[in-house]
């Protein structure tokens, strides 16, 4: 066969015209990506094997053929392009001739090589019997370039002279070096110019590690991991590997970073080394066939006599009903039929939940569920778990049918109305009634029945009934059915997931993460492997992402989706070399720095005004920010208004030792040192004190260098200046209109420290010893030396509360809003403090402050503190769960019975008990109930100080309860709940006296609400009746009525039925 020259997008080729071929090939380097279809398509070879290829769009230019054609691409083919039989293509002696290119002529006979090669080539999709076994020869193995495998030893030794971390360590010869509980000792030595590591084991075994300057590094790791001598391994053989022969300072987590970030690596990982995430929870469905849940079953062999294959399958989610049709193929129009005929005996349900097969979400169906105002839910590609319950319906039929016609295979779709009957009467495990009662309220008479009666001879009697009273005793029965069915669904699910959620973590990815997508493989769908990257575009809810995949935006469930670990390419230079040029700039500037020289990066136009503003709102805002310019900076400020000193209870200075720090956080550390030396925030020190460093990862990935202040705060005199507290800062503002919000740009450091107190917040690091010039974060006086300050300044400042280094400004009027915003803004200049911009929201009626959302005279818990508690995972030590208590019993007020739910996770934390906490099924119920009562807590009315209160309280035998109302449109509404337990003698109290201690507990309570003014109280008992006729003979009668004389109130008795609020809080604990 001739070979001719042609064009492939415009570049020469050579090219082969095959007549035994029904496609062109073409190779991969001559297609552009953007040509490229994105498809991938089989091609079968003579041995009818398969092969998948990728397809591309291109322009060829031939004596053949000349135009646009889709072709296969193949890497390594004999010839740059295969024509084969396409539509249009001139035969292969038959050439045109007026082609602008020249034949050249060149027969296969001029080189042998590939005469006998060209019969075996992928790109030759038909060859005869005996070019197919002639041999193939070997072709070379695709391995990893290894760069600076060339470099000499004199270059090895000029390069190790150059580097300064193996120059540290030169200066190290001869020292002994032995690692905290490490029977290892090491010693750097020098032979024939180059530096090594001598590592003794404990064993005795010893070995010399050549030293690796940074250059050569990635050489080192490509040659230890990524070689074909290397074979990929993991972490702990690769620096065994290495480590026997090279060593440099953070070789352990620089292999550890390497291999995590290989891509071949995390391509090929198993599926089970990725953990699974915790159970998600499904919605109660209330009514039956509202939402029913449809797969298909099949293809099923052997075919039925009547022609099917296939069985549509459907199962109500609320009651459990499942219905099966036999079809003889599943194209849409059949399904649509199938399911119009089970939508004729239900009714038409409300959703149709399925997975993404093309006979669900073709265009006719999606005009099906329109028509029918069907709302259609899919599941996620590649997980049916989403879709359970008919997926374990579909599993329970098959074998059902399989044990069924062992001896008439042919006839299993005849059984199915009998399978079917068999599996409603049977009660289902979640609900613990049969679907038949679900759906009727009643047990049908089935084949158990029939033979019960005809053994017992038991006739029923016949009892006449009107159709009322029988309907009327068949909604009752139904209703009850329901109630007790949803209770064990509930108790069920909990069960269910805590078997399923003891193996799993929690996972999170954030928009903007790259992730590997666990896809099946080109050739075989039941296949699975990781491809990818892929980026993260949108957390869609707890376990469901949506990602960007060749521009189109799906939805994946993450037990599909593994976090993608990019290897960072380092830049060019010595990051050691750069923390020596800071160390030596910042002796330069040494003492003089007395404040920071860093620019100005944002102001006041970095303020969030509100947008829902009028012109003239908006207008005199800006007059007012524009005139405060300099207030609004990220630089912290200065203020000379307050000191911090501390004064500690004895002279001996505290000394902690530095704790251990990961080499791989020396550079955070080294940048935070050096930015707070440039700021002024602190000084090189000469003292007997020091605190150790730590690093704290923050929400956004980054580290937070902070010190470590809890030896020097047991010692420090604690400041009793009060810190305002939040119930009261919230009650006061939330019924205002308009809100603004500030924020100090880093509060603490504008308070200068006093002279004598510097010395005692000493910290060391690599660098030195340093101290704070101005008040650091972590001493346990801080908030009250900062309350102090905030208190001057804001002293005469109307309409304005502050909580720490948070300000709120909340008025009931535009213009109160103005001037209270003009003097706080000058008091704020005049201290000489600063306002952090991207942190101040202004003029709106709505504000997140303190955990809370307030305005329109309503408070709500704050949302980002809500999902942090929905995402919480199960506590496994006291620690953590003392931490998931404090964070829900800040929102205590929002959540009745909060004392009784929290119970068995109390008394985890009680003294004496043991550090990893025994979990158990009461605790789980409880973890799970906070998350559930604050998933949708109830929004409380803002207390009103103009109007009367209301007070409701209540006792059981283990709890006390309480609720302060206000009256709103005729109606009560909360305003806060209350509950506590009572202890072991308090429950001796007889019922009278339990309910005398929940009125003087709620009233105090409720003091800095109810004193001072009148108020009621609604009860269902007469605990004043009984204090007024007990006083005499009972002390303890006698002081609570003592205690509630200074108050003005006056009992309403209402009926235990009316007492829901206090009597519910008060028996459920």
């Amino acid at each position: 066969m001739p070979v001719v020259e042609g064009e492939v997008q415009g570049h020469k080729a050579t090219v082969l015209r095959d007549t035994g071929a029904n496609t062109v090939i073409v190779r991969r380097s001559l297609v552009s990506p953007e040509r490229m279809t994105g498809l991938t398509k089989p091609v079968t070879l003579v041995d009818r094997s398969v092969r998948y290829l990728p397809e591309a769009r291109i322009q060829i230019s031939t004596p053949y053929y000349t135009g646009l054609v889709t072709a296969k691409c193949v890497e390594d083919p004999l010839y740059d392009l295969i024509v084969g039989n396409v539509p249009g293509v001139r035969k292969a002696d038959d050439p045109d001739p007026a082609w602008r290119g020249t034949k050249k002529g060149l027969e296969l006979t001029e080189n042998p090589e590939k005469e006998k090669e060209l019969k075996k080539d992928i790109a030759a999709v038909v060859q005869t019997r005996a070019a197919s076994k002639v041999p193939k020869p070997l072709k070379a193995l695709q391995v990893a370039a290894v760069d600076g495998l060339s470099i000499t030893a004199a270059e090895f030794r000029e390069l190790q002279d150059k580097d300064p971390s193996v120059k540290a360590c030169e200066a190290k010869v001869g020292q002994m070096i032995k690692r905290k509980k490490s029977r290892t000792v090491a010693e750097f030595i020098k032979r024939n110019g180059l530096v090594y590591r001598k590592c003794i084991f404990s064993s005795g075994r010893e070995v010399h590690q050549l030293m690796v300057p940074e250059e050569l590094k990635r050489t080192v790791l490509k040659l230890g991991h990524d070689s074909i001598m290397a074979g990929h391994q993991g972490i702990k053989n690769t620096l065994e590997r290495i480590t026997e022969e090279f060593f440099w300072v953070g070789v352990q987590s620089d292999v550890k970073r390497y291999v995590k970030s290989c891509d071949v690596c995390q391509k090929t990982v198993p599926k089970g080394r990725v953990g699974k995430a915790p159970l998600g929870r499904m919605p109660i469905v209330e009514r039956p066939f509202d939402r029913v849940a449809i797969d298909i079953v099949g293809p099923l062999n052997p075919i039925s006599g009547r022609g099917n294959r296939y069985v549509l399958t459907l199962v109500d989610v609320a009651t459990r009903y499942p219905d099966a049709v036999a079809l003889k193929s599943i194209d849409t129009i059949q399904v649509a039929e199938a399911l119009l005929e089970m939508f004729a005996r239900y009714g038409v349900p409300k959703e149709v939940l399925s997975d993404r097969g093309s006979n669900f979400t073709s265009e006719i169906m999606k005009e099906v569920n329109r028509l029918m105002s069907i709302d259609q839910k899919l599941t996620t590609p590649y997980h049916p778990m989403a879709n359970g319950l008919v997926e374990r319906f579909n599993g329970t039929l098959k074998t059902m049918i399989k044990r069924m016609c062992q001896e008439r295979p042919r006839d299993w779709d005849r059984y199915l109305p009998a399978l079917l009957f068999a599996y409603r009467e049977v009660p289902q495990a979640s609900l613990g009634f049969s679907p038949f009662e679900m759906l009727y309220g009643r047990t049908v008479r089935g084949p158990v029945t029939i033979l019960k009666e005809l053994w017992s001879r038991e006739e029923l009697e016949t009892e006449e009934r009107t159709t009322y009273t029988y309907v009327l005793e068949l909604r009752n029965r139904l209703e009850e059915t329901c109630k007790l069915a949803h209770q064990a669904l509930e108790q069920a699910k909990q069960k269910q997931k805590g078997y399923y959620d003891r193996r799993t973590t929690t996972r999170k990815l954030s928009p903007g993460d790259k992730v590997l997508i666990l896809l099946p493989t080109d050739n075989n769908k039941m296949l699975m492997q990781w491809k990818g990257p892929f980026m993260v575009a949108q957390r869609k809810s707890e376990v469901d992402y949506e990602i960007l995949v060749k521009d189109q935006k799906r939805v994946f469930h993450i037990n599909m989706l593994k976090r993608y670990e990019e290897r960072e390419e380092k830049e060019k230079g010595d990051k050691h070399e750069t923390a020596m040029n800071c160390m030596v700039i910042a002796e330069e500037e040494g003492e003089e720095v007395q404040t920071y020289n860093v620019k100005k990066t944002m102001g006041v136009e970095r303020v969030m005004v509100n947008p829902a503003l009028d012109a003239r709102q908006t207008n005199q805002l800006k007059d007012l920010l524009g005139r405060f310019d300099e207030v609004f900076s990220d630089i912290p400020g200065r203020t000379e208004l307050v000191h911090c000193e501390l004064q500690c209870s004895t002279e001996k200075p505290v000394y902690v030792k530095q704790y251990p720090l990961p080499i791989a956080m020396q550079d955070d550390i080294e940048k935070e040192v050096e930015e707070m030396l440039r700021q002024g925030i602190i000084e090189r020190a000469n003292s007997a004190y020091n605190a150790p460093l730590v690093v704290v990862k923050k929400s956004d990935g980054t580290n937070r260098v902070c010190v470590d202040f809890r030896r020097l705060n047991n010692v420090l005199k604690a400041d009793a200046e009060p810190i305002p507290r939040i119930d009261i800062v919230v009650a006061r503002a939330a019924r205002r209109r308009y809100f603004s919000k500030l924020d100090l740009s880093k509060g603490y450091w504008q308070i200068p420290m006093e002279e004598n107190s510097k010395e005692r917040t000493a910290f060391a690091c690599s660098r030195g010893l340093f101290q704070f010039k101005y008040m650091p974060f972590g001493l346990k006086t801080a908030a009250a030396v900062f309350t102090r300050l905030m208190r001057k300044v804001l002293q005469d400042v109307p309409h304005v509360e502050h909580y720490i280094d948070d300000i709120l400004v909340a008025t009931d009027t535009w213009e109160q809003h103005i001037q209270a915003l003009e003097k706080l803004l000058e008091k704020i200049k005049e201290a000489g403090l600063t306002i952090k911009p991207n942190k101040c929201e202004i003029g709106f009626e709505t504000v997140d402050f303190l955990g809370h959302k307030l305005g329109l005279g309503l408070v709500e818990p704050k949302g980002e503190i809500l999902e942090k508690i929905q995402a919480a995972s199960k506590p496994k030590t006291k620690k953590q769960v003392q931490s998931f208590l404090g964070l829900t019993g800040f929102y205590r007020e929002f959540i009745p019975q909060y004392a009784k739910i929290a119970g068995p996770l109390t008394d985890l934390t009680k003294k004496g008990a043991s550090h990893l906490v025994k979990w158990e099924a009461v605790h789980d119920r409880a973890f799970e109930e906070l998350k559930d009562k604050l998933a949708h807590p109830p929004i409380l009315m803002a207390p009103d100080i103009s109007k009367e209160f209301v007070l409701r309280t209540d006792a059981s035998d283990k709890a006390l309860g309480a609720v302060l109302l206000q009256e709103k449109g005729g109606k009560l509404h909360p305003v806060f709940f209350a509950s506590r337990k009572l202890n072991g003698a308090e429950q001796n109290y007889s019922t009278v006296e339990k309910e005398c201690l929940a009125l003087v507990w709620a009233v105090r309570k409720f003091h800095i609400y109810l004193f001072g003014k009148p108020f009621r109280v609604q009860t269902d008992h007469q605990p004043l009746e009984f204090l007024s006729k007990a006083k005499l003979t009972n002390s303890r009668v006698m002081r609570w009525s003592l205690a509630l004389q200074e108050y003005c109130f006056h009992l309403e008795y209402i009926k235990g039925s009316q007492n829901v609020g206090a009597d519910f809080m008060s028996r459920a604990m």
